[in-house]
């Protein structure tokens, strides 16, 4: 999926998605990388003629990168147009261009190809620092590009982060039309926060290693989080803080989240600590300070998988307007925590009972909601790992999922001689043979 090197000295030289994503969830992130440059193309060897490239360059045209690490890359007012954007691509694809720091200001159509945004860790920076951020801008397109974070380092004698993932690897904000694609975010705190945006396409992405969250979300509209690869945390035993792969939240928003698809998305655990994955929860109402105006509006989250060990597997909080269809939650063992207490890792459906127009379908889960009014819940499967005569048991359905390699989903695909087989039922892309 990614361009880069799947290892690196600040992760001790191993990645642990090497073997996860196979054939069916392959071919879902594949998608076509930038043509090659059209309009005139202008050479950049350091980071003060790069800056006034971006600032005077015409639409259409090409900033091609020299290899070597731009300390700070901040372009206020570059406007390319729809058919003719501005783009800088890395010289030599083998030795990409490192950008150290971005702040991307009312900016429109300019595309980011093939770059390495490489954050470095700073003690002045607090684990909210934002190293690479587009706001306020239009059309904007990230594809082919590594955000590669940086690990805390303290000089405290037991410090909680010491060791672990920095900073936010990506943010957006205020922003329209924003494309991240088939791009590779690892070592950060967190992978990415999304704040007031619309129009947005998050699609074929890897992220991995974080320390505590992978997406958070608030106050986006018109979005498909689609076939994306989120894995293996890397989290201090001693962090208080709860590790959600997907976060959305209301708090301090003044207007709900509306029209969001999050389709076709692995969630695994892996040899990592237990995480949540698709948590919604909509504080703003739950908390009393709003009422049904703050509702989500109109989502869609489906063909999903889930290889996990936290109860909130999918969980949405009050939403107007909820579709979840064919999602496959499966318990991973190895990401178990230490108290003994089976129904707190077993992912779990779970939704507001005041929400309204719901549809829970065909699903894969230890546990979905009883139907509330007006709610349409039907053929879904309760699967389990713990009682070995029901139909139900992971063993009867799944090639290998309670003792196979969580890093390989092989083991999680539907056995062809089981009941699962042709069924209809949670994510279709494991019901593959071989």
């Amino acid at each position: 999926m990614s361009r880069f090197p799947l290892s690196g000295p600040r992760h001790g030289g191993w990645h642990p998605g090497r073997r996860t994503v196979l054939g069916a969830f392959a071919a879902l992130c594949a998608a076509p990388l930038c043509a090659a440059p059209s309009g005139p193309v202008i050479d950049v060897a350091d980071r003060d003629s790069l800056l006034e490239a971006a600032q005077t360059a015409a639409p259409g045209t090409t900033l091609r990168l020299a290899p070597g690490f731009y300390t700070a890359f901040k372009p206020r007012g570059a406007k390319g147009t729809a058919d003719r954007p501005i783009t800088l691509i890395s010289a030599d694809p083998a030795d990409p261009a490192r950008l150290g720091y971005m702040l991307m200001d009312d900016c429109a159509h300019v595309v980011l190809d093939g770059l390495v945004f490489d954050y470095r860790f700073d003690p002045a920076h607090n684990m909210n620092f934002r190293p690479f951020t587009v706001r306020a801008c239009e059309h904007v397109t990230l594809t082919g590009c590594l955000f590669d974070g940086d690990d805390m380092r303290s000089d405290q004698a037991d410090p909680v982060y010491h060791g672990y993932g920095w900073a936010l690897g990506l943010s957006l904000t205020s922003a329209r039309g924003i494309t991240l694609r088939d791009s590779e975010l690892r070592g950060f705190g967190r992978g990415m926060v999304v704040e007031d945006c619309h129009d947005l396409t998050i699609t074929g992405n890897e992220l991995h290693s974080m320390r505590i969250d992978g997406m958070n979300f608030a106050r986006v509209s018109d979005m498909r989080l689609e076939n994306n690869h989120i894995h293996d945390f890397r989290r201090s035993p001693k962090d208080k803080g709860h590790p959600d792969m997907i976060q959305f939240w209301t708090r301090r928003t003044t207007a709900p989240t509306r029209r969001v698809a999050i389709r076709g998305n692995l969630l695994n655990s892996g040899l990592g600590p237990l995480t949540q994955s698709i948590f919604m929860r909509n504080e703003e109402v739950d908390t009393g300070a709003a009422g049904r105006e703050m509702f989500y509006r109109d989502l869609l989250i489906e063909q999903n998988v889930i290889i996990n060990a936290h109860l909130h597997g999918i969980t949405v909080g009050e939403t107007l307007g909820l579709t979840i269809r064919n999602n496959t939650l499966i318990h991973n063992a190895r990401s178990d925590g230490a108290a003994d207490n089976p129904d707190l890792y077993t992912p779990r459906i779970t939704v507001k009972e005041s929400s309204e127009q719901v549809r829970i379908l065909r699903n894969l889960a230890y546990v979905v909601p009883e139907p509330a009014a007006g709610w349409e819940i039907a053929d879904n499967v309760p699967i389990q790992d713990r009682r070995m005569a029901l139909s139900t048991y992971y063993d009867k359905l799944f090639v290998n999922a309670r003792k196979g390699d969580p890093q390989d989903l092989a083991a999680f695909r539907y056995r062809q001689d089981g009941p699962l087989a042709g069924a209809g039922l949670g994510a279709g892309w494991l019901d593959v043979a071989g």
